[in-house]
């Protein structure tokens, strides 16, 4: 299992890779699509996502797992 703090510092190191800033201030309800990450960011992300946690995401479905809190439950659903 992966703590909600790995999680949400894997997505942010993942955006800052993907949108290339480095200030991230995403909330963990707001939706990827609401921060202005567009579906191939979207993608790139996962891949950042699971470099940084070392897993296979897979099968995630970007259209409900859309925010850290549903990616965190996602990854620990998947990760057991």
């Amino acid at each position: 299992m992966f703590s909600k703090e790995n999680v949400k510092k894997a997505v942010y190191d993942g955006l800052k890779e993907v949108l290339k800033t480095q200030e991230v201030t995403i909330k963990e309800d707001e939706t990827f699509n609401d921060y202005g990450v567009d579906s191939l960011d979207q993608m790139n992300l996962l891949l950042e996502v699971e470099k940084c946690l070392g897993i296979e995401l897979g099968d995630v479905d970007l259209e409900k797992t859309n925010t850290i809190n549903s990616l965190y439950a996602f990854i620990n659903n998947k990760h057991k």
